[in-house]
């Protein structure tokens, strides 16, 4: 591998992207980082910035507004904040690579439990390093695989070669456009570009290393003993290098994570004693509340940004003047949301998930009987090409014509 020409490299740097909402947990990663011999790790703040005083002895931070990046606050505002934070992952590994001959992102709720050194010696050899969700097929299926992506870009690592620069340019152009997370058309934000990657890529590498990565979606095929030195095995085999709490549930931390996976209520002895030890590490940190507003949700009068008008705005974006601030009071978003009567009125939305589908039965009840008389009504193949009109509809970016300019 031949080192990209003409730039000044250093050894190695590692980053995370988070809001202020996140912080906490990006510091327990910045501190996990130092036990093992790391250097500062690399927070991006993706909030508006705020006087607060960061701990710069642990980490290096950088607000999102400053980074450089040419109308930032326009994916602000056509991203939530997952999608946002997501969307300038590859765009931020560019310029490292600037700087530095290797670069690792890892998501804000990881925590690392042994060293890095073999991590930087594969880069030596590798490109673009990454893992898959799981490596052995899940006895309840691979449907979820298949909607979230083959590779959990909660890590991936990059060296500074041309083909790792190829990468990452493809990437970033994808994630800037199109970082949605609409699984229905087959969008779930910068991870499932990265599905079809091997494809272009040849030199990728996929890591079989299952100490990488560990994480709820995996945790059928790895099971955690002690090394007896502190640390930890998977499987009796791999050192455990870092664990990734994704959706980690703090109150109940015997669970894991709030979302539903194999095992979950079995509570395991082995992932619970690494989820009381993030757990606490975590309240060490909490001195930025993790119910923090995250202030890109607002328009610059406290005006809440429903997901409806980000949809709208990104369907609109290229009929409005270059260089406006979408979160003005006095700009063309704010009359654009004014006049389609996007300004939510009833406080925060919360998004529904098939988790809440229980305590809706009573509204998917009456929308089944309503279903069903349009079923007789039309005929079964017109009723299975209007649901997939649905479909089409779920998106309101795709629909221009729905919003007056």
């Amino acid at each position: 591998m031949t080192d990209v020409q003409g730039t000044t490299v250093e050894q190695s740097t590692i980053f995370t992207v988070c809001n202020l909402a996140y912080l906490s947990k990006a510091l327990v990663l910045a501190e996990s980082l130092i036990k093992f011999g790391q250097q500062k790790l690399k927070i991006y703040i993706f909030d508006r910035k705020i006087e607060i005083d960061l701990p710069n002895e642990l980490a290096d931070f950088y607000w999102v507004e400053e980074i450089g990046l040419e109308n930032v606050l326009q994916y602000a505002f056509k991203y939530d904040i997952v999608e946002f934070s997501t969307s300038l992952k590859p765009w931020i590994s560019l310029n490292l690579l600037a700087q530095y001959n290797k670069v690792v992102f890892l998501d804000p709720d990881t925590c690392v439990f042994n060293s890095l050194e073999g991590l930087w010696n594969e880069l030596d050899t590798h490109d673009i390093i990454l893992t898959p969700h799981y490596v052995k097929p899940h006895i309840d299926g691979d449907i979820g695989m298949l909607r979230f992506g083959s590779f959990n870009l909660g890590f991936y690592a990059v060296s500074n070669t041309s083909e790792a620069h190829r990468f990452l340019q493809w990437w970033n152009e994808r994630c800037l456009d199109h970082c949605y997370f609409e699984t229905q058309f087959g969008l779930s934000t910068d991870q499932k570009w990265v599905s079809i990657a091997p494809c272009f890529f040849p030199t990728l590498h996929v890591s079989f290393n299952l100490g990488y990565n560990v994480a709820f979606w995996n945790s059928h095929e790895r099971v955690l003993s002690s090394d007896g030195r502190d640390g930890y095995t998977v499987n009796g085999e791999f050192p455990l290098i870092f664990f990734h709490f994704s959706s980690f549930d703090e109150k109940n931390p015997e669970l894991l994570s709030k979302r539903a996976f194999a095992g979950r209520e079995e509570k395991r002895q082995d992932l619970l004693e690494v989820s009381r030890y993030y757990k606490e590490r975590l309240s060490y940190f909490s001195f930025i509340p993790s119910n923090t507003p995250y202030a890109f949700d607002y328009m610059n009068d406290g005006k809440y940004i429903s997901p409806t008008l980000r949809r709208a705005y990104a369907s609109v974006m290229g009929s409005i003047p270059n260089g406006h601030d979408p979160f003005a009071t006095d700009g063309p978003v704010y009359k654009f949301a004014k006049k389609n009567y996007l300004f939510e009125t009833g406080g925060r939305y919360k998004p529904a998930g098939f988790e809440d589908a229980q305590s809706h039965s009573g509204k998917l009840k009456a929308i089944n009987s309503l279903l069903k008389i349009i079923l007789f009504t039309v005929g079964p193949n017109r009723f299975m090409n209007i649901s997939r009109l649905f479909v089409y509809l779920s998106s309101f970016r795709l629909n221009k014509k729905l919003w007056k300019l």
